[in-house]
C-alpha cells in the first residue's frame, strides 16, 4: 500500500498578515510587510487567479495552503531548515521540496509555477 500523498504550499507571511477578501479589493498584492512571491504569483487584486484555481482543483491529490506560522507550528522538524515561500510534496510523514523559495521567486507568472509543480509531480 502506497503512503498518502498531498501538496502543501507555504506562504512567506504569517496568518495574521495573509490577504483576506476585503484586503484584496482595497490594495494590490505584494504590499505585505514581508512580500511573498507565492501570493504575488497566485493572487490578483480580486482573489485567487483563475488559472491557478483550475490547476489546483484539477490535481488528483489534496492541496493545502499554509501561512508561515502555521507551517512552523505543524512541522517543527522541517521549519528550522526551510525558507519561505516553498511548496512540498507530503508522502506519508515525509516532506519533499517540489518548488524551492528561489524557484518560486524566479517565476515570471503563474504558468511558470504550474510547470514546476507538474514536472515535479510527474517525476515523483
Amino acid at each position: 500500500m502506497q503512503p498518502e500523498r498531498s501538496l502543501i504550499f507555504v506562504y512567506n507571511a504569517d496568518s495574521d498578515a495573509m490577504p483576506r477578501a476585503n484586503d484584496l479589493m482595497s490594495r494590490p498584492t505584494g504590499t505585505l510587510t514581508d512580500p511573498c512571491s507565492l501570493i504575488n504569483l497566485t493572487f490578483s487584486p480580486i482573489g485567487m487567479k483563475k488559472e491557478w484555481k483550475r490547476f489546483i482543483s484539477g490535481l488528483r491529490i489534496p492541496v493545502r495552503f499554509l501561512a508561515r506560522d502555521e507551517f512552523i507550528s505543524e512541522f517543527r522538524t522541517y521549519a528550522a531548515v526551510t525558507t519561505f515561500p516553498e511548496a512540498f510534496l507530503v508522502v506519508g510523514k515525509d516532506l519533499f521540496v517540489i518548488a524551492s523559495t528561489e524557484e518560486i521567486r524566479r517565476c515570471g507568472d503563474v504558468a511558470d509555477l504550474i510547470a514546476i509543480v507538474e514536472k515535479r509531480l510527474a517525476g515523483s
